[in-house]
């Protein structure tokens, strides 16, 4: 048996799964093994500081100065290094910390201004995904990252004003300590290039004899996340697409294959289809049916508000354009179809249907190869065929002459007489599914094998298009049928996997959302004939690392992201879970105890060796639903900083449990 061991005081724990080894997923320590620490800001960093006054003009500042550019006022300024702040006290312990003297506020006002400018690049910003504030401070403060509050101590309630002091004050002995403050829901902040650091000091009264503003700013990578998949709502039929409308008002949209669209409003799965097409569906085949959605990225301001999907007919695949119910945002208006574009289809299976608009407002649609298997017709390098590629066409502008949509200007081929304009990517064999970053704008394709490998494909948002991927010459990095069309300077994945992990990969997203920090910038997918979620993301070093994230949850037909860029995924109806959807987190951020390590002893106990304090007694629990916890074995009193539970697990226990050492205080 191999165990992700729970290893924290709370209900929120890591997953076990069966398998006979002891899976490195094991926290041998709760700090991450391989974080490398970037200091944006430390102590004598570049600063400046202004004692706001109706002179210099601080007092009419509003929030300009919070940002990197240079406030009206800048020349006011005055120029140092941190700690900002002064000491007229009698033991003037705070004057080896003080960079820039700001000892003409005493008496005048309660608020400092602070700037302390810093820079990321590109390639550190990709791997940021813990960021942390330490400040020593005398009496409170706010701040600022490029004008989004990150952190408050000692402020008063209600607005911020140019003279706000301190709502208590701070121990001296205290404030000379830094103080540690989570910024990670915040890294979505951070600018590549140049950014702002700003923090407005608050004194506690106006003739205080001090005050002291030391910041240090510290980002770096982090070890991965323990998934938790949460049931959001059930009892669709074949669910296969998740989107958002992106109007603010946080309704999920689940694409059911047989033709209809429902909505999960404020947690609740409304019983009106917002669309209902199942009449002009052909979903007879397993690959067939209702397979994609997009909103425009202006849907929320549009007086016409109207929406995209991707279907299969009788005569082969269709993207069409809907309307929304101006009286009820709830509905679609079924009677409204505007047809964009169409692809016939040679065979039932392979048709993609993935439809996506990219950072750039032009509209994104994936095709498979046209089914059958091995791509007899070689369509995939077929470049007078939209079969076995990605579209990027423009559905929001006028359409040219002839056609329900624009090309885009600079498309890859436009000026090329040998291939469609339409192409964006080609050489896929079914792409399924496809997704942009949405802080980056790279381009995530998850492309199904034939007999031997999946793959992962990555387009940097800097592509001008164009790219081949190789099928049906290359299936992944291996040469499949080398006749035919020999593509020229093909792509390789930048992860592939074979048959003894799946047989149909389903891509999902690259995380983005607020809440877990440590998913940040992880790619998830899944095979859709496995039941282990995987996350990809950049080793560091110019390549990528993978790990598994969760397993149970087999045939899960789709991901997709709500407005807050937090994930969810969907169960088919052969599924164990059928017909579901499920939001994901991340469960590491708790109060954990230290597994220092789990081993498999030749009886066939489990021996469970973690930090502890002397003289507490611990309970060692399970639980297969993070709700019902049940006792192994008696509690135990540790004797030392190091407590060993030797347990012997066996029945009940199945293939998902979590554990969890508990203090009975």
């Amino acid at each position: 048996m191999s165990l992700r061991l729970c290893d924290n005081f709370n209900m929120k724990k890591p997953k076990l799964n069966t398998a006979l080894v002891v899976c490195t997923a094991i926290l041998v320590s709760i700090a991450p093994s391989s974080a490398v620490s970037i200091i944006l800001v430390d102590e004598k960093s570049d600063a400046k500081a202004l004692v706001p006054s109706a002179e210099n003009g601080g007092i009419s500042l509003e929030d300009s100065w919070k940002n990197v550019a240079d406030p009206v006022n800048i020349s006011t300024w005055q120029t140092g290094v941190t700690g900002v702040g002064y000491d007229v006290s009698a033991d003037d312990r705070y004057r080896s910390l003080i960079g820039i003297d700001v000892e003409e506020m005493q008496g005048s006002t309660q608020s400092i201004f602070v700037r302390i400018p810093f820079h990321v690049d590109g390639e550190n910003l990709a791997t940021i995904n813990t960021l942390t504030l330490n400040m020593k401070y005398d009496d409170g403060f706010i701040a600022w990252i490029n004008g989004v509050p990150v952190a408050r101590r000692n402020a008063p309630a209600g607005t911020l004003d140019w003279d706000s002091g301190a709502s208590s004050s701070h121990n001296d002995n205290e404030a000379e300590e830094f103080e540690t403050f989570d910024l990670s829901s915040s890294t979505g902040a951070l600018n590549e290039g140049d950014n702002m650091l700003a923090i407005q000091g608050l004194n506690n009264g106006l003739n205080s004899s001090d005050l002291i503003i030391m910041p240090q700013l510290v980002a770096d990578d982090t070890q991965w996340p323990v998934v938790l998949a949460t049931e959001v709502a059930a009892g669709f039929v074949r669910p296969v697409d998740i989107q958002h409308s992106g109007d603010g008002s946080g309704r999920l949209f689940i694409l059911e294959k047989p033709g209809k669209i429902k909505i999960i409003k404020e947690g609740k799965l409304l019983s009106m289809p917002f669309l209902d097409i199942e009449s002009r569906v052909n979903d007879s085949g397993n690959e067939e049916g209702l397979l994609g959605m997009a909103f425009p990225p202006h849907f929320a301001t549009d007086l016409e508000p109207h929406f995209y999907v991707s279907y299969t007919s009788n005569t082969g695949s269709t993207v069409s354009r809907f309307k929304v119910n101006t009286a009820n945002s709830d509905l679609a208006i079924n009677a409204s179809e505007e047809i964009i574009i169409t692809q016939s289809q040679p065979f039932s299976n392979h048709n993609g249907g993935q439809i996506q608009f990219g950072h750039d407002g032009y509209l994104y649609v994936g095709l498979g190869d046209g089914g059958s298997g091995n791509d007899p017709g070689d369509r995939s390098q077929d470049r007078d065929t939209h079969l076995g590629k990605i579209l990027r066409i423009d559905v929001e502008s006028a359409p040219d002459p002839g056609k329900g949509y624009a090309i885009p200007p600079d498309n890859p081929f436009i000026r090329d007489a040998s291939t469609q304009d339409e192409i964006w990517a080609l050489g896929l064999r079914n792409p399924w599914r496809f997704s942009f970053d949405r802080q980056t704008g790279d381009l995530w394709i998850a492309d199904v094998g034939q007999v031997a490998l999946e793959e992962i494909n990555f387009q940097p948002a800097s592509s001008s298009g164009g790219e081949n991927y190789g099928w049906r010459y290359f299936e992944g990095t291996i040469e499949h049928i080398t006749t035919g069309v020999i593509p020229n300077s093909p792509i390789a994945p930048i992860h592939q996997y074979g048959r003894s992990s799946g047989r149909s990969v389903t891509g999902g997203y690259v995380y983005r959302g607020a809440e877990y920090p440590r998913m940040k910038g992880v790619y998830l997918y899944i095979d859709y004939h496995a039941d282990t979620l995987i996350g990809i993301k950049p080793d560091g070093e110019g390549g990528w690392i993978t790990q598994p994230l969760l397993s149970g949850y087999t045939n899960v037909t789709t991901f997709g992201e709500d407005e807050a860029g937090e994930l969810y995924f969907a169960t088919d109806s052969s599924s164990s879970t059928r017909n579901r959807v499920f939001v994901i987190s991340d469960i590491r951020d708790e109060s954990y105890l230290k597994i220092l390590s789990v081993e498999a002893e030749s009886n066939g106990r489990l021996s469970f060796t973690f930090g502890s304090e002397i003289g507490e007694s611990y309970q060692l629990q399970a639980s297969k639903d993070l709700v019902e916890w049940n006792d192994l074995g008696l509690p135990e009193q540790a004797n030392s900083h190091v407590h060993v539970f030797t347990e012997i697990l066996g029945n009940p226990l199945e293939k998902e449990w979590f554990m969890r050492a508990v203090p009975l205080r």
